[in-house]
């Protein structure tokens, strides 16, 4: 599985060493992983980012969350992929390699972020 990553927060891709790197590309962001805008992150903190852009597997209507997403076991990585990590109180999310979304492909307040469309 290709975890080469691009968008706008960090952008997370296993290096040699198989660690993830780290490269986050909005100013003035508070720092999710690291006081640095670039750099290597463990397996943990990978994971506990993971778990902040995804429902916990113990939600009421998690499995029809998943059915939505049409996944049948809980996987932080799967749901994350089906997502972009979107989420509906910030901008941040993730764009995959070889896809070319845009934030307004996915943001879920096109009211806010696009009036026009609405």
């Amino acid at each position: 599985m290709s975890h080469h990553l691009f968008l706008f927060v960090p952008v997370v891709k296993p290096m040699n060493d198989g660690t993830p790197y780290v490269i986050n590309y909005i100013d003035d962001f508070n720092k999710q992983f690291l006081p640095n805008r670039e750099g290597h992150i463990t397996i943990e903190e990978l994971e506990k980012w993971l778990k902040w852009r995804t429902f916990p597997p113990t939600r009421a209507n998690a499995a029809e969350l998943l059915e939505s997403l049409g996944m049948q076991a809980f996987n932080r990585w799967g749901i994350v992929r089906k997502t972009h990590g979107v989420m509906a109180d910030d901008e941040i999310w993730l764009r995959f390699d070889g896809e070319t979304l845009t934030h307004r492909d996915v943001c879920l307040r096109k009211n806010l972020y696009y009036p026009e469309e609405a």
